[in-house]
């Protein structure tokens, strides 16, 4: 009874009052998020600005989810409070809660980098792989056309075998003259070639076509599969997907076996139709 006591009356730090400094989400987000931090409590001794700065990052996530994809970089929120008054208890505040959405900034460049150590040529150069990167030198800088090109980069090299592929990409932000430079450090891994295919419930005719697309010791391309699926769905079985097959990788020979199970499921008893 003592320590619930003694809980109860731990003094209440409450935010009467907030002020955001420089933010640019929209009015109608702003008292939103004014008006749920004015709704809380915390206990006086809690790391309760840690709170307000978590709330106000979600708020500014939520309300401008494109801030990146117009080109603003180096968001971060600060939050400083001073005492309003005080009663048994309870203490009121006024937080004021600062945030720096970045500069909207231009591309700079964007470069490649081998981090695999391979002493031969590369797979690709360095110009053919910023073609696969739809974000032009000197355009504003936008996460979601940077983004697909790295995806698009790594399915080219994963199309030769290079299942493994790995990048680690590295930002740069010049605040002078408002751009950003992009690393990106590429680790190829082997080549995985096909080993053994296990097909089952598949047409004959269908099988040879799959088959024949996937010549053991050629380089494993997966993109060969997904266009066997979307060439043929009209004469799969109902549910077949890349999803459905097993896919084994053998790292130490650089194998990748697979197996197909196209067979029908059984179906369900009507009791468990009813959902």
């Amino acid at each position: 009874m003592a320590q619930a006591q003694s809980s109860i009356e731990r003094p209440k730090v409450r935010i009467d009052e907030v002020e955001l400094e420089d933010t640019l989400l929209p009015k109608a987000v702003q008292d939103q998020l004014v008006s749920s931090l004015k709704q809380r409590e915390w206990e006086e001794g809690s790391d309760w600005e840690a709170d307000v700065r978590d709330m106000t990052v979600t708020a500014e996530e939520e309300g401008w989810p494109d801030r990146e994809n117009q080109g603003y970089l180096g968001f971060s929120v600060s939050a400083r409070w001073k005492p309003l008054r005080r009663e048994p208890g309870l203490l009121h505040v006024l937080v004021t809660v600062h945030v720096d959405e970045g500069q909207q900034s231009r591309l700079e460049k964007i470069e490649f980098r081998d981090a695999s150590g391979n002493l031969g040529l590369p797979v690709f150069d360095s110009d053919t792989l910023r073609k696969l990167i739809p974000l032009k030198d000197g355009e504003i800088y936008n996460r979601d056309k940077y983004h697909a090109g790295v995806d698009a980069v790594a399915s080219a090299y994963k199309e030769r075998g290079f299942i493994d592929l790995t990048t680690y990409e590295t930002l740069a932000l010049d605040d002078d003259n408002h751009t950003v430079a992009l690393v990106i450090k590429i680790t190829e891994g082997p080549v995985y070639r096909w080993g053994d295919i296990q097909v089952s419930g598949l047409d004959p005719k269908l099988e040879t076509i799959l088959r024949a697309r996937l010549p053991r010791a050629q380089p494993a391309n997966p993109k060969l599969i997904r266009d066997f699926y979307q060439e043929y769905k009209s004469s799969l079985p109902v549910g077949a997907s890349p999803e459905t097959m097993e896919w084994k990788r053998d790292p130490q020979r650089a194998i990748v076996d697979l197996t197909f199970d196209f067979s029908t499921p059984p179906p369900k008893p009507v009791s468990e139709q009813v959902n």
